[in-house]
């Protein structure tokens, strides 16, 4: 009697937790820029997204000397899904998909799915294929003053595609929210690329949306390091713009143009953008 009371007390204690987690505060129901860093428990998001981004094509002649022989354009999607679940936090998982060889070529160092992820400018390895490795990651709270909020947050590219290598990237987002008039999305993420010579990354975005209505827009920015061995170039500053329109507080349209590097002579080689919709649950 008295263990099948207990079990009832447990059962009914664990409903009320699940009931109230769904009934409490929807996050989805919050203007754009004071959305929390990570889903509450229970919450779902979903995130796809098309976007462009620019190859350099070349040739070589009978000297073997490389020559550029034009710019082209190539396009790529991607698919993003994450839940809220008790104890581990966040857990997401993305895909990314290249239509042709252009689509593979297209975008500064991954890719136009690259640039398909909307307000997510974290380069890892995707591989050469069309279908993009598969990334998976779990974030989760560290410190929630409702105005700051600061997370911490590990992804891991599952080196499933040709040319691609296992990729960890841990990172340390922050969120600074000024209640429905704007929000600061930075932190700090280091991509280190396991291969014969490990390379890592320093990167560290910045992005500043404000509220009017159900609109949102800002600047996005940045500083990047490479390592060298990763990249030609050891420093990066990407610029860009981002807005997007909320529905019905849960469905976000979303659109993005950017450059990877303003600080390059030739910084319009490195344009790109997308366009996407994200939704979130309950």
């Amino acid at each position: 009697m008295i263990r099948s009371l207990a079990m009832r007390h447990v059962v009914a204690m664990t409903a009320g937790a699940i009931t109230a987690a769904w009934s409490g505060p929807a996050a989805a129901d919050k203007p754009f820029v004071d959305r929390p860093l990570t889903l509450p428990i229970l919450h779902m998001s979903a995130d796809a997204g098309i976007g462009f981004g620019q190859f350099q094509s070349t040739s070589t002649d009978a000297a073997g000397i490389v020559h550029p022989t034009g710019m082209h354009v190539g396009w790529g999607s991607n698919v993003d899904g994450a839940v809220g679940l008790p104890f581990l936090g966040e857990v997401g998982v993305r895909f990314g998909f290249r239509f042709g060889q252009d689509g593979v070529a297209a975008g500064w160092g991954a890719g136009a799915d690259h640039f398909a992820r909307l307000f997510d400018p974290i380069i890892e390895s995707p591989g050469r294929d069309p279908f993009a490795n598969p990334e998976i990651r779990l974030r989760g709270s560290l410190l929630d003053l409702e105005v700051v909020q600061l997370g911490l947050e590990t992804r891991a590219v599952l080196p499933i595609a040709d040319g691609s290598d296992f990729v960890l990237t841990p990172g340390v987002p922050v969120r600074i929210h000024l209640p429905t008039l704007a929000r600061i999305d930075t932190g700090v993420w280091l991509p280190i690329a396991f291969t014969s010579k490990t390379g890592f990354t320093v990167d560290i975005p910045a992005q500043l949306f404000f509220q009017v209505g159900s609109a949102f827009f800002g600047p996005l920015t940045g500083f990047r390091y490479n390592d060298p061995g990763v990249g030609d170039n050891n420093v990066e500053v990407p610029a860009g713009l981002g807005g997007g329109y909320t529905l019905g507080g849960i469905l976000d349209l979303k659109v993005q143009v950017r450059t990877e590097r303003i600080n390059d002579s030739n910084w319009t080689q490195y344009i790109g953008g997308g366009v996407g919709a994200g939704l979130r649950l309950p």
